[in-house]
């Protein structure tokens, strides 16, 4: 579901040379609606959901002060209609209790010019918490747009950067991979610094042998 499919293309970084063209994946299906439009969502359910992604955003100049709110809101909704359990959602650095992870000078937007934002993620991670589904809230560093590197580390600490490629494969994994560590926290990540996060569950991976 998008605002404008027009505007779905190959991005940058991950995309390489096919960066700006448009999708012909026959694995996926763009949907023009509303978030904040119950029918709208509706029409994703149409289908069967395994797992659900939520990556909103928008200035609030254009999209209103609560549209990550209401809109997360009205998928948690047709998700338990559906039945559909798994769901990763993308926050920010500095969203509820990790504003110490932030760095300096984003806190100051954090207070200022991002202020109503920010106010309208926090909603949005208390949406996610209290929907009793099984939730991963993801909070990324600072976005780039260059190549995925493979890299994805939760971090206790100040946030670094981290690709936009990267995120979505952690935000995948986290509605795919079944013993996925993360389910009902909200875990900060970036490519430096922390714990990295790897697919490889046996006892060498946690370090227990």
């Amino acid at each position: 579901l998008t605002r404008d499919t027009s505007k779905c293309k190959i991005p940058q970084g991950s995309g390489g040379d096919k960066a700006g063209q448009s999708f012909d994946s026959p694995n996926l299906t763009l949907i023009a609606g509303d978030v904040k439009n119950k029918a709208d969502v509706a029409k994703v359910f149409e289908n069967d959901i395994d797992g659900v992604v939520i990556a909103l955003g928008g200035k609030t100049s254009d999209v209103g002060d609560d549209m990550l709110t209401v809109g997360t809101q009205n998928v948690i909704d047709a998700m338990k209609e559906k039945g559909t359990k798994r769901i990763s959602v993308v926050t920010s650095i500095g969203a509820g209790d990790s504003e110490n992870q932030a760095p300096f000078f984003f806190k100051i937007l954090m207070m200022t010019a991002m202020k109503k934002i920010f106010a309208d993620k926090n909603n949005q991670e208390k949406a996610v918490e209290a929907s009793g589904l099984e939730y991963c809230i993801v909070r990324p560093g600072g976005l780039t747009v260059e190549a995925p590197t493979g890299v994805i580390n939760v971090i206790q600490g100040e946030a670094g950067s981290i690709t936009r490629a990267d995120v979505a494969q952690f935000c995948l994994d986290a509605i795919s991979v079944e013993d996925f560590p993360y389910i009902g926290q909200a875990p900060c990540i970036s490519s430096v610094g922390g714990t990295s996060w790897v697919k490889d569950r046996s006892k060498a991976a946690r370090g227990e042998m």
